[in-house]
């Protein structure tokens, strides 16, 4: 059974494809970036390494391009031989879980748009256009939200009228839940005795979980996945009642939001880039601004590590992840060095690149781990058990 999943950014298409009954092997993974430039570049392997460009003007090119070189590869031999197409979407509203896309998965992720502009609109095209080359193909959607829906009630409300919630979908919802949902997985293989965990998602979009006995108690995204930290190009949490000085000064609301959603983060902080290998080499380099924009995201981690501990009454693992996480070891460290309050300590021969696993020495006093995530395998078993197959 060949599961193939479907990871999409606004300018970026990357999959796997999972063979479901045979250990659940990746058979091959890959993507396109650039969607929509005169030439985009490609990389797929399976398992042997094909680099290239060629036009993709929409990501439904991009994935007639990738399942062209998966059967050139004789990784698949036709689009029949697809058991079914997951996708790690976002945003369904009240929709949790794993669900067959029908009308209304696509009414509720159309009705929720305005939640997540960045991410909602290109799985619909993408699913639609999906439903009417291969109408027979089962696709499935495994929201983002799903591994934090159990969380009370108390912790998900805002401080707004209650009906708001209720007519408008005004909550926290909380997203990543396919990466924080792996480690949660993965930390109970690798270290049971660890039940009381923070995982940090950081990458191009950061997000913190605190996990308990397996499950979400805690998440720092919000009604969107603008919230919470601040991202590469994204503001994170930010005071609303800025926004009529902002309308004013900056001519409407669109440009405020346009600023808010792609000038913000590291980028508008530190007016360098919204990489962070960036940020981080700028600020060696003597940068003030660089530096405050690296000081202000590891204070934002910490205070979230502080309140999840108080959450879950103690700490037991800090867990780092996601494109940043997992490969920037001085970041790990500079956050580490400010968790004096759980005395968490780095062992410097095991917090270098590269390196997955436990990092923390042997007087820590929570564990510290590093773990490469793999989202697209949740939401391959998400679709399999949704599928019953």
């Amino acid at each position: 059974m060949k599961i193939m999943v479907l990871n999409l950014g606004s300018t970026s298409f990357k999959y796997k494809l999972f063979e479901m009954d045979q250990g659940e092997k990746e058979l091959s993974s890959g993507g396109v970036e650039n969607i929509g430039n005169a030439v985009s570049a490609y990389r797929i392997r399976s398992p042997r390494d094909i680099r290239g460009e060629a036009p993709c003007p929409k990501h439904e090119d991009a994935f007639a391009l990738c399942l062209k070189l998966m059967i050139e590869e004789k990784v698949l031999s036709s689009m029949e031989e697809l058991s079914a197409i997951g996708y790690k979407a976002v945003h369904g509203g009240s929709l949790s879980g794993a669900h067959v896309v029908d009308d209304e998965v696509l009414t509720q992720m159309d009705a929720h748009v305005s939640f997540a502009p960045a991410h909602n609109p290109m799985y619909l095209r993408m699913m639609r256009s999906m439903r009417s080359l291969y109408p027979t193909l089962p696709q499935v959607a495994c929201f983002e939200t799903a591994f934090h829906a159990n969380q009370p009630e108390y912790r998900a409300v805002y401080g707004v009228p209650y009906e708001w919630k209720e007519k408008y979908g005004v909550r926290r919802y909380g997203f990543h839940g396919s990466s924080h949902s792996y480690i949660a997985w993965k930390m109970g293989q690798d270290a049971p005795h660890c039940r009381r965990i923070v995982n940090c998602h950081l990458g191009g979009s950061s997000s913190l979980c605190a996990i308990q006995d397996g499950k979400s108690v805690a998440a720092s995204m919000g009604a969107t996945p603008q919230s919470g930290l601040f991202h590469n190009n994204r503001v994170g949490d930010f005071d609303v009642f800025c926004l009529p000085v902002l309308v004013e000064k900056l001519g409407g609301l669109e440009p405020v939001m346009k600023a808010l959603s792609s000038q913000s983060g590291f980028l508008g902080l530190s007016g360098v880039s919204n990489d962070m290998r960036d940020v981080m080499n700028a600020a060696d380099e003597g940068n003030q601004q660089a530096q405050l924009a690296l000081d202000a995201f590891a204070d934002n981690i910490v205070g979230y590590i502080g309140m999840y501990t108080a959450y879950m009454g103690g700490l037991d693992a800090v867990v780092f992840t996601g494109g940043i996480g997992t490969n920037s070891a001085a970041f790990r460290k500079i956050v580490c060095d400010k968790l004096s309050f759980v005395n968490a300590k780095v062992d410097p021969a095991l917090n270098v690149r590269g390196h997955e696993g436990k990092v923390s020495s042997a007087d820590s006093g929570v564990e510290v781990w590093a773990l490469e995530t793999n989202e697209e395998l949740m939401v391959a078993r998400g679709t399999k058990q949704c599928l019953g197959l």
